[in-house]
């Protein structure tokens, strides 16, 4: 029995090393796996920073420290009961300085006369992931807290908090959402953490009661191997925008381990984290884009990625199509909605609906595919249009709906640039293709489709043809 006692003892430490305590929050636990127990809340270190139109880039007050907890009266002659309450909530990796923070700060001031709390958890996001999850409930709960404190001093409406929060920030506004019952107005979920959420209890992560209305952008739903798919892919929201599928967002690398490498090699972490996080990251770029630009990003209904891009679901109802972003509470639509968005900022644009024919005498070859689009008032950017790597067929038709930054008005010519891969899968492979034709309709216009003969086209490697005939195929 004697040698027994140590193993016991073993035993015991570990399953209380599975739980924590931390009053008035609560307690908390490891689910063995990818979310760990939170640290203290004096490493975690959270910090609530109040800015309002007078301070827009140094905080007006900043609640934090190990004694914030009795300091929470100090918010009362801060914050402005008769003003909506916008609370921002970085992820993984982030903190209250990040760039989309001060940004999407700066253009709700612009917007409206809000206080605006920013919640800087810098001290427990940081690696690894498993521990920043734990520490992301840890501070949910605190948020939870405070908002209770506001809410009962009467400086604040739960109906008019609107909370903002990407990645793991998504998780803290649904933590804090759960503990004040659904009672928040809204949560915006810019890209929601997955790993360690998805599939688990709803009170353990974001779900549609977690307030009164709950609005998500998935843009890194992929399927997660700890260099993309940080975000779910689940409808978890009362309406779910999926940009680009929500997926693989264009003008992001598809091999991030080479880009960021290639950032290091030039003097540039910050760039190597981009390469890592580009999709994830788009989600907090398109929320700021919403407030920025007088551009909408219409959303489709549609019941799946491949029926959007296979064109089944253009076109808006008679009640118009709901706006991702800012402005999605203005619609009684609920649902998923599919969209495209550009390469680059400005995101939001023209979407047209493209399908390329490939010819009959193609000898198989693999890589991806680019156009532009040649209108009657003017050119658009080079547009990626292949979502990934790809063999190509004889006969293969390839679909997409795309967007450009501009209006080029009807479309009578197309640019086609070939890309070979230039990996194992290409071993073999052709090193051109050949176009039988090109199909384009506007999704604002979806009835008038204009066909571009390819007339088989070689176009090499690296090469851009320009399409412009209309007959013969």
């Amino acid at each position: 029995m004697t040698m027994l006692l140590p193993w016991l003892f073993a035993l015991l430490t570990v399953a209380l090393a599975d739980q924590v305590c931390y009053q008035p929050f609560g307690c908390f636990q490891s689910d063995g796996k990818e979310i760990k127990t939170p640290q203290t809340p004096d490493v975690v270190n959270t910090h609530f920073k109040v800015f309002n139109r007078q301070h827009q880039t140094t905080p007006y007050y900043n609640l934090g420290g190990s004694n914030w907890l009795g300091s929470m009266n100090k918010l009362d002659s801060h914050l402005d009961p008769s003003k909506k309450t916008k609370i921002l909530v970085h992820g993984f990796l982030g903190n209250g300085d990040n760039d989309w923070i001060r940004d999407t700060t700066k253009a709700l001031l612009k917007k409206g006369d809000f206080n605006i709390i920013v919640v800087d958890w810098r001290g427990g996001s940081q690696w690894p992931y498993e521990q920043a999850a734990g520490n992301s409930i840890l501070v949910g709960e605190e948020l939870a807290v405070l908002l209770s404190y506001i809410h009962s001093s009467g400086h604040i409406n739960y109906a008019d908090v609107h909370i903002i929060g990407h990645s793991l920030g998504a998780q803290i506004a649904a933590q804090a959402g759960e503990s004040t019952l659904g009672k928040i107005g809204r949560i915006t979920a810019l890209d929601p953490a997955d790993p360690g959420f998805s599939g688990k209890a709803l009170d353990k992560r974001l779900d549609k009661s977690d307030a009164l209305f709950v609005d998500v952008i998935h843009s890194d739903g992929s399927h997660f191997n700890l260099l993309s798919g940080f975000g779910t892919k689940d409808a978890v929201g009362d309406i779910d925008f999926y940009p680009n599928g929500g997926e693989h967002q264009p003008g992001c690398s598809e091999k991030p381990v080479g880009s960021a490498l290639n950032g290091i090699l030039h003097g540039s972490f910050g760039n190597a984290v981009d390469s890592f996080s580009c999709s994830h990251s788009r989600a907090h770029q398109y929320f700021l884009e919403s407030l920025t630009s007088s551009c909408k990003f219409y959303g489709h209904q549609c019941a799946s990625t491949s029926d959007f891009s296979a064109g089944k679901c253009l076109g808006c109802p008679a009640h118009g199509c709901p706006v991702m972003g800012y402005d999605a509470d203005q619609t009684q639509a609920r649902g998923s909605f599919y969209l495209a968005t550009s390469t680059s900022a400005p995101f939001c644009g023209k979407e047209y609906y493209v399908e390329v024919h490939v010819s009959h005498a193609l000898h198989t070859t693999y890589g991806e595919l680019f156009v532009t689009l040649i209108g009657t008032r003017g050119t658009s950017e080079e547009l990626k249009f292949s979502k990934l790597l790809r063999y190509y067929h004889r006969d293969d038709v390839e679909k997409n709906v795309i967007s450009t930054h501009k209006d080029i008005g009807v479309v009578s010519q197309v640019k086609v640039r070939f890309v070979r891969g230039h990996d194992l899968h290409a071993l073999g492979a052709a090193h051109e293709i050949l176009i039988g034709k090109v199909l384009v309709e506007s999704t604002e216009n979806p009835n008038v489709q204009v066909k571009i003969c390819g007339h088989d086209a070689h176009i090499h490697e690296r090469n851009t043809i320009t399409l412009s005939s209309h007959t013969g195929c």
